[in-house]
């Protein structure tokens, strides 16, 4: 009975359908169309009209062809998709995306899981859901059946990112560490210029452990136009410690939350082109708290503003000031206000190659004498542009002064306390290791502090295991 009634169907269609391509990759090959006289249709043939019917805006009779196979096969994933596209296609978004949930549920090939999600994805962004929307085209990266549909797919969900108004970025990494306490690398203190030495506690030492970082950011467009964008900004950091059985050994009271951290902060950020091909804005409100040792340690708040000027084709320079006040909890000598300048250059190289220079200065003023600095330096950073087998390579390199001019320990250190500070980090993103997105990256990181107070001498070598969006 329903090969006759689809035959009827097909009948009246083919006579008005133009010959048209199926309407997705989940169409399956079939041969050519039997003449309207046939009195049956194989189930390849009925799909290969629905597609044909759908591509000529006949989207009743693709949803009457739907229906047929649906009577046969209620779990028919193409037929579901049929009806996702018709709907879709003829502005029913809701129903839409009830079709191609139905569709991804019942699909048994990556080809109909990935076009599934795809179609979520458009329904979803139809109705305004975009956060649904990107959820639905990871799913549809993930079960991407080849390069050419991961890079399609990948496009239309950098464009849905741009539509939405929240975005929320993240990113996790856990790494073993030989310094995960920023402890001492020597167990005596000496302080160049004084006759005092002293025998550090353990826990002042270095230790070893392992040391997990989660981060995420979320972002809520308020307003946009053609030269200007303001948003919500909210962030936050979780650093945990576990201490390796050496470490537990060498500082038996030592506990892992003691060397745990935590940051919260929230704000508003405004940008806007002050010009066509003039400079553009950024200014930023923030405030927010840190925790220290599972302990809430001082709250915040920060002022910024920088500013980005094309150079040219290739190449931008920016210029950033920031103010933070920031408040200790326990009272008000510890209280801390900074404020930093820098200057950056950033430069694109051939076959995508990406070179930035940083120069940064930051003065910090407090009652409390110790926490009184000057600290200036330069960071670099490289990119290679195209990939190395496997493997897309970054390289940051930093080094840094910082001079305490009125630092005691006991005494008034002579000439103020001077350190020193080289770090190199090397990144290794697993690029073709693609799961929804979501790349593997690794970082080899060596971190040194040279003092004249050697409490403060460190050294630090990590290995951080982590994942990224490539988007």
């Amino acid at each position: 009975m329903m090969r006759r009634t689809a035959a009827c169907l097909a009948a009246a269609l083919l006579a008005a359908l133009p010959v048209a391509e199926p309407v997705s990759a989940q169409t399956e090959a079939v041969q050519d169309d039997p003449p309207a006289t046939a009195v049956e249709l194989t189930l390849p043939q009925l799909r290969a009209l629905a597609a044909r019917a759908v591509q000529a805006g006949r989207y009743d009779a693709a949803l009457q062809l739907a229906g047929l196979m649906l009577a046969a096969d209620a779990e028919d994933s193409y037929a579901h998709f049929v009806v996702a596209e018709a709907h879709l296609r003829g502005g029913d978004p809701r129903l839409a995306r009830e079709a191609a949930h139905l569709s991804y549920r019942h699909a048994d090939t990556d080809v109909q899981k990935h076009e599934a999600a795809r179609a979520a994805a458009a329904a979803s962004a139809r109705e305004g859901r975009f956060l649904p929307a990107q959820i639905w085209m990871r799913r549809a990266l993930w079960s991407s059946p080849g390069e050419a549909m991961t890079q399609r797919a990948a496009n239309e969900f950098r464009a849905l990112r741009r539509k939405a108004r929240l975005r929320i970025d993240g990113g996790l990494t856990v790494a073993p560490s030989s310094n995960v306490n920023g402890g001492s690398s020597e167990r005596v203190n000496t302080i160049e210029g004084l006759p005092l030495v002293g025998i550090l506690s353990p826990t002042a030492q270095a230790l070893s452990g392992t040391v997990a970082r989660a981060e995420m950011t979320l972002r809520y467009r308020l307003a946009r136009n053609e030269r200007a964008q303001t948003e919500l900004r909210a962030h936050g950091e979780v650093k945990r410690v576990w201490l390796s059985d050496e470490a537990q050994d060498k500082a038996p009271s030592a506990d892992n939350g003691d060397f745990g951290s935590s940051l919260l902060e929230a704000g508003l950020m405004h940008r806007r082109s002050l010009a066509e091909k003039g400079p553009v804005l950024s200014l930023g409100v923030h405030g927010g708290r840190s925790w220290a040792a599972e302990a809430p340690r001082y709250d915040f708040g920060r002022v910024s503003a920088a500013m980005v000027q094309s150079l040219g084709a290739r190449t931008a320079l920016t210029i950033g000031h920031m103010r933070q006040e920031q408040y200790d909890l326990d009272g008000t000598a510890d209280n801390v206000t900074t404020q930093a300048w820098s200057l950056g250059v950033m430069r694109r190289l051939a076959q995508g190659s990406r070179l930035s220079l940083n120069y940064q200065v930051a003065d910090s003023q407090s009652e409390n004498v110790n926490a009184v600095r000057r600290t200036e330096g330069l960071r670099a950073r490289f990119d290679l542009g195209r990939p190395v087998g496997p493997v897309k390579l970054g390289l940051s390199l930093s080094a840094f002064d910082s001079h305490y001019p009125d630092y005691r320990v006991v005494l008034p250190v002579p000439g103020g306390r001077e350190d020193r500070f080289y770090g190199a980090d090397l990144d290794l993103t697993l690029h073709r290791f693609d799961v929804a997105g979501f790349v593997p990256k690794v970082r080899l990181s060596a971190e040194r502090s040279e003092s004249n107070v050697s409490r403060f001498d460190t050294e630090e070598y990590s290995i951080s295991v982590g994942i990224e969006s490539r988007f």
